[in-house]
């Protein structure tokens, strides 16, 4: 069916090709060029970019940064799988982004701090920031991983390279892009990358939905009936819409140092609201697209690995040239994910955690970040190594995340009306953090060994079958609201 296209345009097969690679070549060489000529910044522009950004960038890079792995070649991947439901992933995200704009941006922007444990520090000092700091760059290792896992799949349909030299020039290509641009950087290309991904969507949907003999659309028709299914289906029921997704993927949305990144850059609380209530708008539209290209994909190739998906039609259905220039779209969304979420955990490294420990002037942690770049960056790749699965890598980043940090920083803004103590909050993020990487150690066994058959029963029933990712946040909110009520006892009498 895919020579039929490609033999009306009379163009030639797709597949590794010299003019795809160059193509992807020339844009990472770009991207590397911009980087390098954004070097020698000041400590506030690498960290927040002289928050100086108006509405329109802030919106272009929140939606940039939200469409990175997960939510491109995951989401098509899982639209390949079960259908339209996959665009929860990030509709879910856009539906936690409307409280996030309309209650809390305006304030975390008004607090003129560089990362989110800084929110904590200001609220509960260094006993509750430094083990949350080290609990979100854990996290965030994990997300940078499955960005490279991404990558490193995407280039492997125009590249004859094995899978691990992919991930190794991926990796470097990401290392060296942020640590010679900063923020500054990604904030100034994030319009240009957002442009090229939804261009490459676009161009891979028409080509996709064209290669069935030329008759559009009619992969919707060959899809079975359960793929169509919204807003669940068999595979994604009503406990993975109304607990599983708002509680382990979209709190990051509502409390992310990725996001948060994006706020603190803004000129001023207005901007704020307005670009992350416009970004949780734009979400919508390109979360059902992606959704619907993954459908169309299973239409043409019904027994691929789902996170296979969109390699195979770059790679068998979409003619040279076309290929390169898709390739680089998505490769675009995944590098303006990647260099935010590397800036944001090498920023609270230096800051957070070594800041913490010896007082350095500006200069002196801006070399550090730097330094805690390439260390972030290394451990990712050495996690994308390992993992090599997207949405896994995402999930285990997202469960420590949430399981240690988001209840805390919540209830940091809302300090005093919550009676929450630091040793409270310090509790429930060492509790809640190591319960979530328990539980996601050795697929949750190790978390399963210690519970017992009986305990893993009581929790399957209360908290559903997902319980090793839902219990840390459990924990997490238990331990600090008890804790503090004990303290703030002891301290009255």
């Amino acid at each position: 069916m895919s020579n039929d296209l490609r033999t009306r345009f009379q163009l030639q097969p797709a597949g590794p090709n010299v003019v795809d690679a160059f193509i992807v070549g020339t844009y990472l060489f770009a991207m590397l060029l911009v980087g390098w000529h954004s070097r020698g910044q000041s400590a506030e522009s690498f960290w927040v970019a002289q928050r100086q950004y108006g509405t329109g960038r802030i919106t272009i890079s929140l939606v940039a940064t939200i469409f990175g792995a997960s939510s491109t070649i995951g989401i098509i991947g899982m639209g390949y799988s079960r259908g339209l439901t996959a665009a929860w992933w990030s509709l879910i995200g856009a539906t936690a982004l409307l409280p996030f704009a309309l209650v809390l941006a305006a304030r975390v922007r008004s607090l003129n701090v560089y990362t989110l444990p800084d929110i904590l520090k200001k609220a509960f000092g260094n006993q509750v920031a430094v083990p949350a700091a080290i609990m979100i760059v854990i996290a965030w290792c994990g997300i940078v991983a499955a960005q490279m896992i991404a990558a490193a799949r995407l280039l492997s349909s125009i590249s004859s390279l094995d899978f691990s030299s992919l991930l190794t020039v991926v990796a470097a290509v990401f290392i060296l892009y942020t640590f010679w641009g900063g923020q500054l950087s990604v904030i100034r290309t994030d319009s240009w990358q957002l442009a090229l991904f939804l261009g490459g969507l676009l161009t891979c949907f028409a080509v996709v939905a064209l290669a069935d003999q030329g008759a559009p659309l009619s992969g919707f028709a060959a899809a079975p009936s359960e793929h169509l299914r919204f807003p669940i289906s068999e595979q994604f029921g009503w406990y993975d819409l109304m607990i599983f997704y708002p509680l382990v993927v979209g709190l990051p949305y509502l409390v992310g140092p990725d996001i948060y990144s994006r706020v603190f850059c803004a000129r001023d609380d207005v901007v704020a609201r307005r670009s992350v209530l416009f970004a949780a708008a734009a979400v919508i539209p390109i979360s059902f697209f992606l959704a619907l290209l993954g459908i169309l994909i299973r239409a043409q190739y019904p027994n691929l690995a789902p996170e296979a998906a969109l390699p195979t039609a770059l790679g068998e259905l979409v003619p040279v040239g076309l290929t390169g220039l898709i390739a680089a779209g998505f490769l675009a969304a995944i590098m303006s994910s990647a260099d935010t979420t590397l800036i944001s955990a090498s920023t609270i490294l230096s800051l957070n955690v070594a800041g913490a420990c010896k007082p350095m002037s500006r200069p002196r942690q801006l070399v550090l970040t730097k330094v805690a770049l390439i260390g972030v960056g290394l451990a990712a790749w050495l996690i994308a190594g390992f993992q090599q699965e997207i949405i896994a890598s995402l999930l285990l980043g997202y469960t420590v995340f949430v399981g240690g940090v988001v209840f805390p920083t919540l209830a940091s803004l809302y300090r005093g009306r919550l009676g929450i103590t630091s040793t409270g909050a310090m509790w429930a993020v060492v509790v809640g953090g190591t319960t979530a990487i328990l539980g996601e150690m050795h697929g949750g066994d190790l978390l399963r060994a210690l519970l017992g058959s009986s305990g893993n029963a009581l929790l399957g029933r209360v908290l559903g079958p997902r319980y090793p990712s839902i219990l840390p946040i459990v924990l997490c909110l238990i331990v600090m609201l008890v804790v503090s009520r004990i303290t703030r006892s002891s301290q009255s009498e």
